[in-house]
């Protein structure tokens, strides 16, 4: 026979598991909000400041695989020198294209 609190704990758990999901999905919405919501890619013109060659970098919001996440920056390594330096991200995102299809 399986005692009550072990189930009491299984709901605790379960509770906190589900807090966690609709946290993540509410700092992601929030940040789709803020940068247009265009999409899962987005797209910033960024120069280099080692180089000074710019270069267009496409990046999904919440999501660093090639470069260190620090919140609207990110260090990464500029793939026309590939010296490692801090670009700000949001601020330079391109305007969405007007061809593109939108939601509706």
């Amino acid at each position: 026979m399986v005692d009550w609190y072990l189930w009491l704990s299984i709901g605790v758990a379960a509770a906190i598991i589900v807090v966690i999901i609709v946290l993540l999905w509410a700092i992601t919405h929030r940040l789709n909000r803020r940068t247009g919501n265009r999409g899962a890619v987005q797209h910033s013109r960024l120069t280099c400041p080692k180089c000074g060659k710019t270069f267009d970098y496409e990046w999904v919001v919440g999501a660093a695989l090639t470069a260190v996440r620090l919140g609207s920056r990110r260090y990464m390594a500029c793939p026309l020198c590939h010296k490692w330096s801090t670009f700000d991200v949001y601020s330079t995102i391109l305007p969405a294209d007007p061809t593109l299809p939108t939601k509706p």
